[in-house]
Formats: structure tokens, sequence, C-alpha cells
């Protein structure tokens, strides 16, 4: 017997959804390094400006940060009040790779982090 007909077939079809999945995970790799970075930026920044949080210019110092991790401010909003709480919103949008295989041309990166400060602890939670 000759199953040289069924191994072209076989590969056509292996080959493809391979590549398909090797592409999904390289795009979810991506966006979880984007993600990571976000959320460790978002914690550090909580963690290093907060005696900082009455100043004027917080909001110009928080910025800077996120500016200096390449990562977008457009839609960054810093939330401080004067009962020893801070709340850093941001979201931004990436470019897809090979999502847009699939019809998905950015994914939507976001940090919700909300901190205070009770008996000497700084607590920081997610949103």
């Amino acid at each position: 017997m000759n199953n040289k007909g069924q191994t072209l077939v076989a590969f056509v079809i292996i080959v493809p959804i391979f590549i398909l999945l090797l592409a999904f995970v390289i795009d979810t790799g991506y966006l979880l390094k984007e993600y990571t970075k976000l959320n460790s930026t978002t914690k550090t920044v909580l963690k290093n400006t907060y005696s900082k949080r009455l100043e004027n210019n917080y909001y110009e110092k928080v910025e800077n940060i996120f500016q200096k991790n390449n990562i977008p401010t457009a839609n960054l909003e810093v939330i401080t009040n004067d009962a020893n709480e801070i709340t850093i919103l941001n979201r931004y949008n990436i470019n897809s790779i090979f999502g847009k295989i699939v019809g998905l041309k950015y994914y939507e990166i976001k940090a919700n982090m909300h901190c205070l400060k009770e008996s000497e602890k700084l607590i920081i939670e997610k949103e």
C-alpha cells in the first residue's frame, strides 16, 4: 500500500493548527509580560510614593514613573484623599501580534490598585 497521500493530508491539516497554537502561545506570553509589568509598576509606585501623596505635583511623579517604564499614561487616574488612601487606575491597549488572524486587533490591559495605611503597615489591594 502507498500511504503518501494520507501523510500529505495529515500534514496539511496539522501544520496550520500547530502554527495557530504557537501564535496563540506567543500572543499570550506577550500579554502576560505587559500585564505583569503594569501591575508590578503600579505596586512599586504605591509603595514608593505613598509618603508623597499630599504633595502638589504627586500626579506628575506617578506619571513619570510609568513613563520611565514605557507604560502609557493616557488613561491614568490617581485618586488620593486625606484618609491615608491612594487609588491608581490605569488601562491601555497593546496591539495583538497574531490575534489579528482571528480578529483581535488589540488587548486591553488594566490595573486598579488601592493602597491604605493601617497601623504603620501599607496594604495594597487589587480592585
